[in-house]
């Protein structure tokens, strides 16, 4: 879609015509959803985010601006409305400008990854599901928590040689349950 499209189905989506609104939300929706996985890496979410856009933008159409750039309006609403999502819920994604500009990769690509990164997830919780509890606190401290030997040794009341050991040991019984 161009630039001058954009403009044309906003000016018309301001002045009240549902079908624009219909228009832009279907020629954007795909870059925004591509964009929106890449900040969140939540499929749910990312769609989520979208709707409420395009429904604010909506119900606030007569206060919105005349822009000759539609587009990045978009985006910056959108981007927003991920931010405000994601403070809701405690999380923070670091968005610098460079993010702005979409992707060459697709949305199919993008959940490919998704995908490979969730069966990943789970094959790590599955081989951690086979260390001892003690062995799984020190893995997650130290390597989720981003502990510091010494810390761990502060905070579990050991010796910095027997988290040293015990780290050792649980990476071990890691690798021979992956092989």
């Amino acid at each position: 879609m161009t630039s001058s499209t954009d403009i044309a189905l906003w000016d018309q989506l301001v002045q009240g015509d549902e079908q624009a609104l219909y228009a832009f939300y279907q020629a954007r929706y795909g870059e925004l959803l591509q964009y929106g996985l890449r900040l969140c890496k939540d499929p749910e979410e990312s769609k989520d985010a979208i709707n409420i856009v395009f429904a604010r933008i909506w119900n606030n159409r007569q206060r919105l601006p005349r822009t000759q750039h539609p587009k990045a309006y978009l985006f910056a609403c959108y981007k927003n409305q991920l931010l405000r999502q994601r403070q809701q819920a405690h999380r923070v994604i670091p968005i610098s400008s460079d993010e702005l500009l979409v992707s060459s990769q697709s949305v199919e690509e993008t959940l490919i990854e998704l995908q490979e990164q969730e069966a990943l997830r789970m094959r790590t919780a599955q081989l951690l599901s086979k260390l001892t509890d003690r062995q799984q606190e020190l893995i997650r401290l130290r390597f989720i928590e981003g502990l510091s030997y010494e810390e761990i040794a502060q905070r579990l009341s050991i010796s910095v040689r027997t988290v040293y050991n015990s780290i050792h040991e649980s990476l071990k019984a890691l690798r021979n349950a992956a092989e």
